[in-house]
């Protein structure tokens, strides 16, 4: 090897190194920091960020979305698309129950009738996976069963089990 390799060698070790060391550095510096994020912003300088401030502020509820999100679309979708009639009650019950337990996150009706939480109340990102279902099933127009059977499907693979009248 040539002595002009070795010398790169040695440097590119002593920069990796440095830049090892400055790793280090900048995570023990998070160890002694208690509910605040550490972070650098464009001039490379350190900050630091209250992370309960952040975090709430980033994940607040909104009412007007999730209203939106379930009458406007999920219900609106479903009543214009699921067959009507008495005939049809007991199957669009089905397809109601596979849809709340998911947006309730697991919470089945039970032999009273009694679900134990409400799912126009549920997670925005519940509601928007389903309105995802309930628009790709219309696109691809799929069938009743083909509509049960994929909320049925997710929720078993999640883990909220079975459905009661199975």
């Amino acid at each position: 090897m040539s002595d002009k390799k070795k010398k790169d060698q040695k440097e590119s070790q002593k920069l990796s190194e440095q830049e090892e060391m400055e790793r280090m550095m900048l995570i023990s510096k998070a160890d002694e920091v208690v509910g605040e994020q550490l972070s650098i912003d464009i001039d490379g300088s350190i900050q630091t960020e209250n992370e309960l401030k952040k975090f709430a502020l980033g994940d607040i509820d909104d009412p007007e979305r999730k209203y939106d999100i379930y009458y406007k679309g999920i219900s609106k979708l479903l009543k214009k698309h699921l067959p009507e009639g008495k005939e049809y009650k007991k199957a669009r019950d089905y397809i109601y129950e596979e849809k709340n337990t998911y947006l309730t996150r697991g919470h089945r009706i039970d032999e009273k009738g009694i679900r134990g939480a409400d799912s126009r109340m549920g997670y925005i990102e519940d509601a928007e996976k389903i309105l995802e279902l309930i628009t790709t099933w219309i696109i691809n127009k799929g069938s009743m069963v083909d509509l049960y059977t994929t909320l049925r499907d997710l929720n078993i693979h999640i883990g909220y089990g079975k459905p009661n009248h199975e």
